[in-house]
């Protein structure tokens, strides 16, 4: 079942980290960077480390890769739609070369 315990932990936990990023981590600057903004965002981050620690056959990264990037669009300035595209790209990517590429992965 997709919409089980885990998706909801997975929903709740990406909805803070959008809430935390967006309204207290904007008032720093880091660098100043454009590559610190990525680094910094914690939503990428999650969704990296879900998608690469995730069984490559599971599509919660993806799902929960859609909706950090709806989190992010509608909490930023940007167009509707850029972070999803983004982060699903990310999640599909990984997942691609995980499957292809780690043989002996033993973390799921």
């Amino acid at each position: 079942m997709i919409f089980g315990k885990k998706f909801l932990v997975i929903v709740i936990l990406f909805y803070f980290l959008v809430l935390f990023q967006t309204s207290f981590l904007i008032r720093f600057d880091f660098f100043s960077g454009q590559l610190f903004h990525w680094l910094g965002n914690l939503a990428f981050i999650g969704v990296l480390l879900l998608n690469f620690f995730e069984n490559p056959r599971e599509k919660s990264g993806i799902l929960a890769a859609a909706w950090a990037g709806f989190l992010l669009d509608i909490f930023s300035s940007q167009l509707i739609g850029f972070y999803i595209l983004v982060l699903i790209g990310l999640a599909i990517f990984i997942k691609i070369i995980v499957k292809q590429y780690v043989r002996s992965f033993t973390f799921y």
